[in-house]
């Protein structure tokens, strides 16, 4: 994988950060595919704000990304994090693509092609390649925000052409 996934802010962010999606992500694989959480009652086990919580998800468990987050408000409150499940690897690769961003950062493109393996959409080899294709060490020569507009055209290239050759990744 690329090195450090995470550009902005502090290491103790980070850490936070990721200790969260772990735990929710390792709540959601014991569910087969989705887990409840009430926030209040996570981020007291975590020894962390709710917050910080919401800030996981609502960076690390979007639609694009392969998740539907329904939360309910109230005493009780609580949110659902569901995984999409995608039968069709086509239409899966074609709804990436319509959903894609003009723009895409180095840790956007980490993001969406570990979700791309994690749904055994794409192999470990072929993320591999995703990630030293796009890159900043590949596209240096282009300044931002150029550099991160390439990125996404070629992103989106290559996955309409994925797509159309059915998928076979």
């Amino acid at each position: 994988m690329i090195g450090d996934h995470h550009s902005e802010g502090n290491e103790e962010v980070k850490s936070i950060s990721d200790r969260i999606e772990e735990a929710i992500l390792g709540l959601i694989e014991e569910q087969d595919g989705s887990c409840q959480i009430v926030r209040n009652v996570m981020a007291a086990e975590m020894r962390v704000t709710p917050s910080q919580i919401t800030y996981v998800l609502s960076t690390r468990f979007t639609y694009e990304q392969g998740f539907l987050v329904e939360s309910r408000r109230g005493g009780s409150g609580f949110v659902r994090i569901k995984r999409i499940p995608y039968s069709d690897v086509t239409e899966y690769l074609m709804q990436l693509v319509r959903s894609m961003p003009d723009s895409l950062t180095q840790h956007d493109v980490y993001i969406l092609v570990s979700g791309m393996k994690n749904d055994e959409i794409v192999s470990e080899r072929i993320a591999r390649i995703f990630f030293s294709v796009l890159s900043d060490r590949s596209l240096f020569r282009l300044a931002n925000p150029l550099r991160d507009e390439v990125r996404s055209d070629i992103f989106k290239t290559i996955l309409t052409s994925l797509a159309a050759q059915g998928g076979a990744l």
